[in-house]
């Protein structure tokens, strides 16, 4: 049987598990503190959190923000990057997760959010996952804590590639083959 991505090596496949471990935190943060409807994958059945309560406290709020540029940054470093470029991509890589992530924090500021839902085109309604475009840019709120959390998100990321790169430079031989 043909692995799915022929050089995945012991950094690329430590990567994955921890992103999908650090999605999941993000999961059960949406699950349990996030009211019904309020997030757009999410089904009203599916949310146990109302406005009452929150399991997470405020660090629910920004947990999801440092999930997010986390993960990706792990997941394009273990799908996209050859291991040997590891250290060559990841300072770029984790700059550009953390300048997307941010940008898209920026837009939420009010002045900026009405403005690019002014130019968001009308055919995008009838697209799935565009419809809500304009609404997301619209009932989104800017957060100063959302962009550290960026930060930090895209900072530990760093770290932990530089660690497991570091525990791993005695086995360079890939785990699928």
């Amino acid at each position: 049987m043909k692995p799915i991505h022929p050089q995945l090596t012991h950094p690329a496949i430590l990567s994955l598990v921890i992103a999908v471990v650090a999605m999941v935190l993000g999961i059960v943060v949406y699950l349990l503190d996030r009211e019904a409807g309020s997030v757009y994958f999410m089904s009203d059945w599916m949310a146990l959190g109302d406005s009452q309560s929150s399991v997470f406290g405020l660090l629910g709020q920004h947990i999801p923000t440092f999930v997010h540029v986390y993960t990706f940054i792990l997941l394009t470093m273990a799908l996209v990057v050859p291991e040997e470029r590891y250290r060559q991509y990841l300072l770029p890589v984790c700059f550009g997760w953390f300048l997307l992530d941010a940008l898209f924090e920026i837009a939420q500021i009010d002045f900026i959010a009405q403005r690019i839902a002014a130019w968001v085109p009308d055919w995008f309604a009838n697209i799935p996952f565009l419809e809500n475009t304009a609404s997301y840019f619209i009932h989104s709120t800017f957060d100063v804590l959302d962009l550290f959390s960026i930060g930090l998100g895209a900072l530990a990321a760093y770290v932990t590639i530089q660690i497991i790169l570091k525990r791993s430079a005695h086995s360079a031989t890939p785990v699928c083959q």
